[in-house]
């Protein structure tokens, strides 16, 4: 899986500045490149979890999967993290502290299995 390196920017920038609570978005993109980052209305940002309301998600079939972080050292997916997962999409993020770089961001696919991610040219 690839991700833009403005996308992965937006993504690392926001982690940080609302630390220590957890950020989510959805991630919009086309084949194996992450293109956008996409915030959810009524999205609430907390300390140890990130609620977002599905029903506000676009009718979009681009949305391919979702990104959020923790805010601990551990990109480890949670048990409630694998059963978002298993729901929806085909990618998901997890980036964890300091929220300073690719290596702080571990990808999973729909089974909770870890995929490479890279940055895209």
């Amino acid at each position: 899986m690839l991700i833009k390196e403005s996308v992965l920017e937006f993504i690392l920038g926001v982690s940080r500045e609302i630390y220590p609570r957890e950020f989510s978005c959805q991630l919009r993109g086309e084949g194996e490149i992450i293109e956008e980052a996409i915030i959810l209305p009524k999205t609430i940002y907390g300390e140890g979890f990130a609620t977002t309301f599905m029903n506000m998600q676009p009718i979009d079939k681009s949305i391919i999967g979702s990104a959020h972080s923790h805010p601990t050292r551990d990109y480890r997916p949670s048990s409630q993290d694998l059963r978002f997962f298993s729901s929806f999409g085909v990618v998901h993020l997890i980036i964890k502290h300091p929220h300073k770089s690719i290596q702080d961001v571990a990808a999973y696919n729909r089974l909770g299995e870890r995929i490479p991610v890279e940055l895209s040219p």
